[in-house]
């Protein structure tokens, strides 16, 4: 035997063991529950318009405000003292950006970053996003979202805002390691006033046969739910319904929208929109399901009652219908995934009434390439300091908005009561000229008291 051949197994066995160690090393960890919900409370960010004084008041007198869009979003960078924010485009309606309304935004201290100068001076009806620098405006928007009309473009933007305080940032996942089945984690802050007021046994509250909506509430806790991914469809297939292409059984809530939706590993990999169809909507005429597996045919005024683009609610095509005759069954027989009733390939159409939806954030970054913004988004596993700072225990039985017990490790939700904001009308009725004398941003409960002449 080869003396020279034989010296050299054992060393090539070595170099093997080491290069799978390290291998293995380099690969991430699934996390826990309460890990993957700490790197939420961190980074999730609350998103809305400043309230005027007549919606103030009506909030406060338990009067619904249907054009409050209140949302979520997710810190995805950070450039100097700039810190930029992406959510949904439905989050901004074009009336409030035409008419430069202030916005603040929540970070996880509770401090509120007032933002302005928001109009783009761009046309709903014939939107295009443009090149921009990323710091030379506070809102980048890739799709134009006017109320009761359909969103032109892709339901994405990006908020910035400038602060001196260091704050966690979301790690960018791998949307292409992912399949169905896989769990996702969807993070927001539910806008209770659009939530449905339940029975004790879970049936809606009903007044004149449409669905009572809850009261208003000063407090909020900022939510967590979970579930299979259902479907994932490539971005390009799916620009007609403004670019959502994860489906999801989840347990989200109206006001979670923007909110960012992470993998098993605690990376961002979307960022949801969309309810799915078969939830209750507030507000709108309620009539039960007739058969297993038959969507609510709801409608409203001849209309049908889920706005698409309504943030309030849930979203539903335009002209109502299932994909598959109105039967509401699924194409595939044999997976019980929806298709085309050929290839049995889902369409986006017929997931979107079963499940609820996000953007993927790959296509996100191909957006930004095409529009010239460049960010230094955070490529690499969430750090152990990150993930280390706000994990707690979660106790398993907890029980939701809902009023029902809800946690379950395969699907699931629940509104951490660590992360909570005791009275949102009171911080969004902010006083914008005196805040922007002294500050760009105030504490909860604060005022900022305006600078000497």
């Amino acid at each position: 035997m080869n003396m020279k051949l034989s010296q050299k197994i054992p060393l090539m066995a070595i170099a093997a063991i080491m290069a799978a160690a390290l291998a293995a090393d380099a690969t991430p960890k699934k996390l826990s529950l309460g890990e993957i919900n700490s790197i939420a409370k961190q980074t999730t960010v609350l998103i809305a318009p400043q309230l005027t004084k007549a919606e103030l008041n009506d909030l406060l007198q338990k009067k619904p405000v249907k054009n409050w869009t209140m949302g979520s979003g997710v810190v995805v960078a950070k450039s100097e003292r700039s810190y930029y924010v992406l959510t949904v485009a439905h989050n901004f309606s074009q009336e409030d950006v035409m008419t430069n309304k202030p916005y603040g935004i929540v970070t996880s201290d509770r401090v509120v970053h007032v933002i302005t100068e928001i109009n783009d001076h761009k046309d709903c009806n014939n939107f295009t996003p443009t090149a921009v620098a990323a710091n030379a405006v506070p809102l980048i928007r890739f799709g134009c979202y006017q109320a009761q009309t359909k969103i032109n473009g892709w339901d994405l933007a990006i908020v910035r805002f400038e602060s001196d305080i260091n704050y966690p940032v979301a790690s960018i996942g791998d949307i292409k390691a992912l399949k169905p089945g896989d769990t996702v984690y969807i993070s927001g802050w539910p806008k209770i006033e659009a939530e449905p007021k339940l029975n004790p046994d879970g049936t809606p509250v009903l007044a004149d046969g449409n669905i009572v909506c809850k009261d208003p509430a000063p407090q909020r806790q900022r939510r967590l739910a979970w579930g299979p991914i259902q479907a994932i469809l490539p971005a390009s297939e799916t620009l007609v319904e403004n670019g959502y292409s994860i489906f999801y059984t989840d347990n989200t809530r109206p006001g979670m929208s923007g909110g960012p939706v992470f993998d098993s590993y605690g990376q961002l990999v979307g960022i949801h929109g969309r309810g799915s169809n078969n939830k209750l909507v507030c507000g709108q005429a309620y009539q039960k399901t007739t058969a297993k597996g038959d969507l609510p045919q709801i409608k409203q005024d001849g209309k049908d009652a889920n706005d698409p683009f309504n943030p309030d609610g849930n979203w539903n095509r335009e002209d109502g219908g299932t994909g598959d005759g109105g039967t509401g069954r699924t194409g595939d027989g044999e997976t019980g995934k929806t298709g085309d009733g050929e290839t049995g390939r889902p369409q986006p159409n017929q997931l979107q009434q079963l499940y609820s939806s996000a953007q993927r954030v790959d296509n996100f970054r191909l957006l930004m390439g095409q529009v010239g913004v460049n960010l230094p988004l955070q490529l690499t596993p969430p750090s152990p300091a990150v993930i280390a700072t706000g994990n707690t225990q979660i106790e398993a039985a907890t029980v939701g908005g809902s009023g029902r017990l809800e946690f379950d490790l395969e699907q699931g939700g629940f509104e951490d009561n660590r992360d909570a904001i005791q009275d949102i009308y009171s911080i969004f009725g902010f006083d914008i000229k005196t805040m922007l004398k002294d500050c760009t941003n105030v504490n909860l409960g604060e005022q900022c008291e305006p600078n000497p002449r």
